[in-house]
């Protein structure tokens, strides 16, 4: 590897939790209907997401959405995406898909109640967003890796939802270039984000570094590209197929060290902010 020159960062379960936030508004939004009908809330929670699937899976755009991996998820709670985007969730298609999609939740608990499934809407939208917030450390850790180096975020699924976490987690103003996988296309582990990343900031595959916690998308897609891969394996997750990252860390608080050994970063300490 030539010395390093950028760092490359995931965004979901990297820098901003996703699934665990993700769980938490579910059950507080689908409360409204336990209040209400007495229905049991885990229970409720747990069908959305294959309700969110099955509609999300009839889209006119499913097969783009699989490949970036834009998911039914965040068109439950994320903004409309952008026109240029040409990914076609306008006001009015995301307002459409959230109605359609919590009436078939509702109605597989026996309920059919406009009002409350409007209520649910919002309250799990505003519960969502406010749970969009960095890991404890990354703002430090951030903060003293941007002075060395150019940063940049490759992340999958829709700009305008990737950019909207970036900017409410607090991190925007960090990173150089932002690419997520709507933005060309294909997600990773598909080499395009990466090179659009690397291309914006100037430098080859092999004076990069990425950092993400996908087995297959962050380490593998940068490996393939000759590029220095830090797998963050914070659940000790199993290897997948494939060649072993560069390195191999459970918390960002190693992340320092390894970037001193790959192209010399002074120690700092990323604890709680």
């Amino acid at each position: 590897m030539s010395r390093l020159k950028c760092v490359l960062f995931d965004l979901d379960d990297t820098l901003v939790p996703e699934m665990g936030p993700e769980r938490e508004a579910l059950v507080v939004a689908c409360g409204l209907a336990a209040e209400k009908y007495g229905v049991n809330t885990k229970a409720m929670a747990n069908t959305v997401g294959e309700a969110a699937s099955e509609l999300w899976g009839r889209w006119g755009k499913a097969d783009l959405y699989s490949s970036i991996a834009y998911s039914g998820w965040e068109g439950l709670w994320g903004p409309p995406d952008l026109p240029d985007d040409g990914l076609g969730n306008d006001p009015e298609t995301v307002a459409h898909y959230k109605r359609d999609a919590w009436d078939a939740v509702l109605s597989r608990h026996g309920i059919s109640d406009a009002d409350l499934r409007n209520a649910i809407i919002e309250r799990h939208r505003r519960e969502r967003i406010k749970r969009i917030k960095p890991y404890a450390g990354v703002k430090t850790l951030l903060t003293k890796v941007s002075t060395e180096y150019p940063l940049g975020i490759v992340t999958n699924g829709s700009p305008a939802v990737q950019r909207f976490k970036l900017e409410r987690a607090g991190l925007a103003g960090y990173f150089s270039t932002v690419v997520a996988s709507g933005d060309v296309g294909v997600g990773k582990p598909d080499p395009r984000p990466f090179m659009t990343a690397l291309r914006a900031l100037g430098v080859h595959p092999g004076e990069a570094v990425m950092i993400g916690n996908s087995w297959r998308g962050d380490v593998q897609g940068a490996n393939n590209l000759g590029m220095a891969s830090i797998w963050f394996n914070q659940d000790s997750l199993q290897s997948g197929e494939g060649t072993p990252p560069t390195m191999e860390i459970s918390s960002l608080n190693q992340v320092p060290e390894i970037l001193e050994t790959l192209g010399g970063i002074a120690d700092i300490d990323v604890g709680a902010e």
